[in-house]
């Protein structure tokens, strides 16, 4: 956060000016004034640019030539919030001599509460600092405070004062994107749908608003009126990427393949190619069994970018369906390593390894998808195959309960931990786990039935399931009076 310098330098030409003064002073050994504020100045600049060790420079110097003067103990708090010490920063605003009234301190201050995790206490020196900003230059506050009501949870208050950083253009895609997250998380995707189309209304040409509407529609699985917000887009530039990206993306999660092949042949004649399109083109082909075009379409991606993964992942995939695990293995590897945190590609490797039989190296991916999304229940049953292909039905019931602890109730966990219970003949236990089951989801029984032939010729399952059966079919008619 920079602070209100009340006019010290208005022109970024100045500002430049005193940093090249600064810059050559360094460089030639020289020994230069400047005042209190002037270094200030020079330490705004290198702390936004993320330069420490300039910022450090800097902060030394004004100490040096300015040990007494009340700033000083504001460029100190700033220099130590930058290397990490919020709690030593603190205490060096903590000054008789520094104005508590000034913006610079206050915002400093905001953020050492900020940085030591006292939101609330952040909040209140941002605000207070608020006052000393004109109307048009108060975004970057607002979008700190925002920030800490975001922390905070408080997703109503963040989305007031995220919709405040509005007034200028400046980073409008992050500024819609955190509207569309607290808007997402407050369940009120309507509202936001309403929102962005009043953006629009007020600049048919925003182009991050269309973006933004369009993904709101991908939040409610409206993906055909997603597709219509990008295609918009595409009207107003019709070389802008991620447009084609976004309507890539949609139409094959549609399943809509010779589309997506159509669309992306219009951007090659935009003179639009990126790898990742290469890579959307590829995936249709190959989900409409022309594997061998997919191939090349992947290899010409990689040629684009031998670093990306859904080129890698793209062969895994087709090495997978055609009972290449040998192979598959060795592509989805590249995927994984480029993209360690995309759980798709770890699942498929998993599986894929399974089917080597190398169950320790499917289960050391299990652990790292374990480490990063603990609270998904395909976690659990992709643990208990690799278990039950071990024929190790102890360790299988107690990953499975294990699942329900972290996950909480869940018919997909209790079906199969009925089933390995079954394998162990505890037929009572059984029962009385795929009752639970069934309570919570009849919906899915069939998958059940699947996990053993005898299943389904078994009368006290079949009875169980009947009587589940019934039983909603009399809460629905009951819901529908």
């Amino acid at each position: 956060m920079s602070f209100d310098d009340g006019g010290f330098l208005d022109d970024d030409y100045e500002i430049q000016e005193l940093i090249h003064r600064f810059e050559t002073m360094l460089q030639k050994h020289q020994s230069c004034y400047f005042d209190a504020d002037e270094f200030n100045v020079i330490l705004e600049h290198y702390l936004q640019q993320n330069n420490i060790r300039k910022a450090n420079i800097v902060a030394d110097y004004a100490t040096t030539y300015h040990p007494n003067n009340p700033i000083i103990q504001i460029i100190r708090a700033k220099q130590l919030l930058a290397n990490s010490k919020a709690e030593e920063a603190l205490k060096a605003l903590d000054s008789n001599n520094i104005n508590t009234d000034d913006a610079d301190y206050l915002i400093t201050l905001g953020a050492c509460y900020s940085e030591i995790g006292e939101n609330t206490k952040a909040i209140e020196a941002y605000k207070k600092a608020v006052g000393y900003f004109d109307q048009d230059d108060r975004d970057e506050i607002y979008n700190s405070i925002a920030y800490e009501y975001e922390t905070l949870g408080d997703m109503e208050k963040a989305l007031i004062y995220f919709k405040k950083t509005l007034r200028n253009n400046l980073e409008i895609e992050s500024k819609y994107f955190e509207i569309r997250n607290c808007y997402y998380i407050l369940d009120k995707m309507d509202e936001a749908v309403d929102f962005f189309n009043n953006r629009i209304d007020i600049n048919p040409y925003d182009i991050a608003a269309w973006t933004a509407l369009g993904n709101c529609y991908i939040r409610l699985n409206l993906l055909e009126k997603a597709i219509e917000q990008f295609e918009y887009i595409l009207a107003i530039d019709p070389c802008y990427v991620k447009a084609y990206i976004d309507i890539a993306t949609a139409l094959n999660e549609l399943g809509r393949y010779q589309d997506t092949i159509d669309t992306i042949q219009e951007a090659f004649n935009n003179k639009i190619e990126t790898p990742l399109l290469y890579c959307f083109l590829g995936e249709s082909h190959a989900k409409l069994g022309n594997k061998d075009e997919a191939l090349k379409i992947y290899k010409k991606a990689m040629e684009i970018d031998e670093n990306i993964p859904e080129a890698y992942a793209g062969i895994g995939f087709i090495f997978s369906e055609d009972n290449n695990p040998k192979s598959a293995v060795k592509f989805l590897k590249q995927a994984h390593n480029l993209a360690p945190y995309n759980t798709d590609y770890t699942y498929i490797l998993v599986d894929e390894y399974c089917k080597l039989e190398e169950y320790d190296k499917s289960l050391k991916y299990l652990k790292e998808l374990e480490d990063i999304a603990p609270y998904d229940e395909n976690l659990y049953i992709a643990y208990m195959d690799v278990y039950f292909s071990q024929e190790r039905i102890e360790d299988g019931l107690e990953i499975l309960r294990k699942g329900i602890s972290m996950v909480g109730e869940n018919a997909a966990l209790l079906y199969r931990i009925a089933f390995l219970l079954f394998m162990q003949n505890k037929d009572e236990e059984a029962l009385i786990t795929l009752e639970s089951a069934l309570n919570l989801d009849i919906d899915t029984y069939e998958e059940f039935l699947d996990f053993s032939p005898k299943f389904c010729y078994d009368d006290r399952i079949l009875n169980l399931i009947d009587q589940y059966k019934k039983k909603n079919n009399n809460n629905s008619q009951n819901n529908r009076q």
